[in-house]
Parts: C-alpha cells; sequence; structure tokens
C-alpha cells in the first residue's frame, strides 16, 4: 500500500477539515458562552473574545498546514514534522487558553485549569492514537521516502 488513502487519507481530512471545523465551532460557542457572561466577567470578556479568535485562526492554520504537509511532500520529514505538530496542537492551545483565561478571570481559576486538563487529556488520547498510526503504519513508510540516498536513487 501506498499514496494518500485508507486511514492516512482520513488523517489528512480530520487535520484539514474536521479538527479547524470543530475549532471554529467550539470558539464560537465558547464565545458566546463569554458574551452572555460579558457582565459578571466584566471588561476583560472582550479581550478574551479577541485572544480567543487569534488563537483558533492559528490553530486552525497549523492543523491545516499538517494536512498540506502530508498531501504534498512524501518525504519521511513530513511525519516527523506531523507528529510534532499532533503533540504541539494537542496541548499548546489549551494550556496558552488557559494561561490567558486564568489571567483575565482569576476568580475563575479552578473551572478554567480543570476543563483545560479535561481537553489536553482527552486531545492527547487523540495524538497518541495517530502517532502510533503514523509509527507503525505500512502505508506510511511506504508513502514517505526516510532518507535522501533513497530520494537520489529514485529520483535520480
Amino acid at each position: 500500500m501506498q499514496g494518500v488513502g485508507g486511514w492516512l487519507g482520513f488523517l489528512v481530512f480530520v487535520l484539514g477539515i474536521l479538527s479547524p471545523a470543530r475549532m471554529l465551532f467550539q470558539t464560537i460557542a465558547n464565545i458566546r458562552e463569554t458574551a452572555i457572561m460579558g457582565q459578571v466577567l466584566g471588561p476583560n470578556a472582550s479581550i478574551y473574545i479577541q485572544f480567543s479568535w487569534a488563537l483558533v485562526a492559528a490553530s486552525a492554520a497549523g492543523s491545516i498546514f499538517l494536512a498540506y504537509r502530508l498531501l504534498a511532500v512524501h518525504r519521511w520529514s513530513s511525519v516527523r514534522i506531523v507528529l510534532i505538530g499532533l503533540w504541539c496542537l494537542a496541548s499548546i492551545p489549551t494550556l496558552i487558553d488557559a494561561l490567558v483565561g486564568s489571567i483575565l478571570f482569576p476568580e475563575f481559576v479552578g473551572a478554567i485549569v480543570s476543563e483545560a486538563l479535561w481537553s489536553a487529556a482527552k486531545s492527547s488520547i487523540s495524538a497518541t492514537i495517530w502517532t502510533a498510526y503514523l509509527m507503525k503504519s505500512k502505508r506510511v513508510a511506504n508513502t514517505y521516502i526516510k532518507d535522501n540516498d533513497e530520494t537520489q536513487h529514485i529520483f535520480g
């Protein structure tokens, strides 16, 4: 098996379409909740809303880049980049959001931290599954060239 199909194709679909869409819809829901709670949260609510849009834009762009990399560059370096990217997307946006939320809304730090830990745990499960797939899959091994000597042998 070779090429971007099967589970590898599904991963590309998840990274390129499903994850950015999920991030967008989740952010819209969080922003609605923040807007509704605006009077309780105070003036920092508008700062948090702007921050949320910037964070989701960066996260979605990162996810789309990972999908593009798997589709366009069939070298083992793409797999390494995607592995690092999966783990970064699983933890960094959640931790940054929790940090900013805790700074802007210190009275809710307990709820913010517990929600962030739960979210990071769920994302880590997904990253673990995809890491195992990328490291063990024959399709991935056959699709992404592992070294320059092999590349030169194939392409001259």
